[in-house]
């Protein structure tokens, strides 16, 4: 199933290369008038013009003039919305009158706090950032910052794959791929792994989490809360929730916001999925929506898609560094419309 996702992944990445010297040249104005999808969803994880070595060899971070290049397009062409009047409209089965966009953050990244809300703050546009509850305050370290972490490490000295305690380590996996692909591979459920492996490489998390602190504190949320700014749940501690089952996924929903409502973090009962929502079953929906009622609304990143439920809301994935806005988003509109006449454009629920 991974390798299926990955299949699909890379086929709208190259889709989304090759189409862009065509795309630009199209009138974004147009596309939205022949999809009639005049709400958007964008979705960043931070931005920093600094290198970060927790996400350096994971994806790409856009840069500060990047993302402001990316804000103006967008504003010219639709208008910001808050989520208050997002869910408002969305629960009233409603879209906006005008052309809008709804701007998301995921994982509560410091940076949001330190270089990202002031530009919002300038140019007059609201957002929500979803929150992961273990990671607030610097407590814990994403298991995928963790794997960035230590390639980073090795990759200043690949000698050190040849000490015994890391080759008795590596030789849990197949001989056949190279460090960056075996660390890359480990997953939620063998997270733990990347413990061991740091132990042997000298790697200390905590002193990470204590010096570069990647994360927002409670205080900062509050404070960017005063500045209007909007906090939704990400999950406990971002698995990806195909690979868990149903108690699990609303073990860790339902935790993460009765821990954010609990320290005065949670603005809206909203709930973003950590890494997609590939896989989920309708029963998670009809228990946070229908039986628990514990979200308004859920978010995944599909780009656009229809699905079963006008609440749950697909988002579109805008980090790409060699991409402008236009060229995403242009991509996106004409990905979309291909797929319908395929009869392709709606996900599919077991």
């Amino acid at each position: 199933m991974f390798s299926r996702i990955v299949r699909m992944a890379g086929y709208k990445q190259i889709f989304t290369k090759y189409i862009n010297a065509f795309s630009t040249a199209i009138p974004t104005n147009l596309l939205i008038s022949l999809t009639n999808q005049k709400l958007i969803v964008p979705v960043y994880h931070l931005i920093s013009d600094e290198k970060v070595p927790h996400i350096e060899h994971l994806y790409q971070v856009k840069k500060v003039n990047q993302f402001k290049k990316d804000l103006d397009f967008l504003l010219k062409n639709y208008n910001p919305i808050s989520y208050a009047d997002f869910e408002e409209l969305t629960l009233r089965g409603e879209k906006p009158q005008k052309k809008s966009f709804l701007l998301t953050f995921d994982d509560g990244l410091s940076e949001f706090s330190d270089v990202i809300a002031p530009i919002l703050v300038e140019k007059g546009i609201p957002a929500i950032n979803f929150l992961n509850s273990a990671f607030v305050d610097n407590k814990n370290l994403f298991f995928r910052y963790k794997v960035s972490l230590l390639i980073e490490e090795i990759s200043k000295n690949e000698s050190i794959l040849n000490e015994k305690n890391v080759q008795i380590w590596l030789s849990q996996f197949s001989k056949e791929k190279n460090f960056k692909t075996v660390l890359k591979e480990i997953n939620f459920e063998n997270k733990h792994l990347l413990d061991d492996l740091a132990m042997y490489l000298n790697v200390d998390f905590k002193n990470y989490l204590e010096y570069k602190k990647p994360y927002l504190t409670c205080n900062q949320i509050i404070d960017l809360q005063k500045k209007g700014f909007q906090f939704g749940a990400h999950s406990v501690d971002h698995p990806e929730y195909r690979f868990i089952d149903l108690e699990n996924q609303l073990l860790q929903t339902k935790d993460c916001l009765q821990f954010l409502k609990k320290n005065q973090l949670l603005t809206n009962n909203t709930f973003a999925f950590p890494f997609t929502d590939y896989g989920v079953s309708k029963a998670f929906f009809e228990n946070v929506f229908e039986k628990d009622k514990a979200l308004d609304l859920s978010f995944g990143c599909a780009g656009f898609k229809k699905d079963f439920s006008s609440r749950h809301i697909q988002r579109i994935p805008f980090e790409a560094t060699n991409l402008t806005a236009k060229q995403i988003l242009n991509a996106e509109y004409i990905y979309f419309i291909l797929k319908g006449i395929l009869g392709k454009n709606k996900i599919t629920r077991k």
